[in-house]
């Protein structure tokens, strides 16, 4: 579970993130430039990116730790596949 500042914080960048989303497909309905569109995308990517750091290190500092410190030999197979899959 995620503490409440850090899930407040990640709901607010996914907050944003979806207004920007709608925006770009208003742009893309109004026919605006591909640059424009395509560097709306890149700021969208961005926001989900820093949405996924706070849930990755929330991920580190709380699951992974406390499997390290219970001896759960599985994490580092876990963290291997969670790595490979979102960075």
């Amino acid at each position: 579970m995620m503490p409440a500042d850090k899930r407040d914080e990640a709901l607010k960048r996914m907050a944003r993130a979806s207004g920007q989303v709608a925006g770009i497909s208003r742009m893309i309905d109004d026919g605006r430039h591909c640059t424009e569109v395509l560097q709306q995308i890149a700021a969208v990517q961005k926001a989900l990116d820093a949405v996924g750091n706070i849930v990755l290190r929330n991920y580190l500092e709380r699951c992974v730790t406390t499997a390290i410190e219970g001896g759960d030999p599985l994490i580092y197979d876990e963290l291997m596949k969670v790595f490979s899959r979102y960075r």
